[in-house]
């Protein structure tokens, strides 16, 4: 039995990873495309512009079975898809597993196809996440935006102030694995690039408001004591 659950396990880790390469394989452009598109014929470039195509239909799939609401269906319309087979209930342990899938891909992804990546993945997420009701899922929501801009760096750029506002608003109410995931989203703005840090710095004032908070109220010691270190951070000359 136990050898069972091991490979259910490993055989999970597989999916959500091949899923990801899916996802990045489609997304990210070749360095020699552009040299090299002026010779191909108009067949090659529909081929090449109908995988794009299906990338995004790959992670558009995947970011709708995450943020569409638990026993909701996701249905071929919300897709624009007309294949009805695309519908299917999302349960829990489901929905974390394409939060991984997406974690995945902000590994796996190459320069090339990491705006589009951000472009296509971050803004969806920003606008969902406060209207998911599971708390599990808003956490995973938040572990994906924090991934994005570990890995993903100055693709993020455009939406750094949103990504500031969301992770000190369930900083401030969520649930323990909201707080967490929220504090790391923080450091990791903190700790980006200098043009992500200096996009960021009109929030600056209400992060220290809410990191000297919870530094001191938080019933997590350990969230306690990343916030006291942000807060050091920010208030360090």
């Amino acid at each position: 039995m136990m050898f069972f659950v091991v490979s259910v396990s490993k055989a999970q880790h597989g999916c959500i990873d091949c899923l990801a390469l899916m996802i990045c394989a489609k997304l990210q452009v070749p360095a020699s495309f552009k040299e090299s598109s002026k010779n191909f014929g108009a067949s090659r470039k529909t081929s090449y512009y109908g995988n794009a195509v299906s990338g995004n239909c790959v992670l558009l799939y995947v970011i709708t079975l995450l943020i569409n609401d638990e026993n909701a269906p996701v249905s071929a319309s919300m897709l624009g898809s007309e294949n009805s087979a695309l519908e299917a209930p999302t349960i829990l342990s489901f929905r974390v597993c394409m939060a991984n899938v997406l974690i995945s891909a902000c590994q796996k992804i190459s320069d090339s196809g990491k705006k589009t990546f951000a472009k296509k993945t971050v803004p969806r997420l920003i606008q969902a996440v406060e209207g998911i009701m599971h708390p599990d899922i808003r956490a995973a929501c938040i572990q994906v935006l924090f991934s994005a801009v570990y890995h993903l760096k100055s693709a993020v750029l455009p939406y750094s102030s949103d990504l500031l506002n969301l992770s000190l608003k369930f900083l401030s109410r969520g649930s323990e694995k909201e707080r967490m995931a929220s504090a790391k989203l923080i450091a990791s703005l903190m700790a980006s690039e200098d043009v992500i840090v200096k996009s960021i710095s009109g929030g600056l004032l209400e992060a220290r408001s809410v990191l000297s908070s919870v530094s001191f109220s938080d019933s997590s010691h350990e969230l306690q004591q990343i916030c006291q270190k942000l807060l050091a951070c920010i208030t360090s000359p």
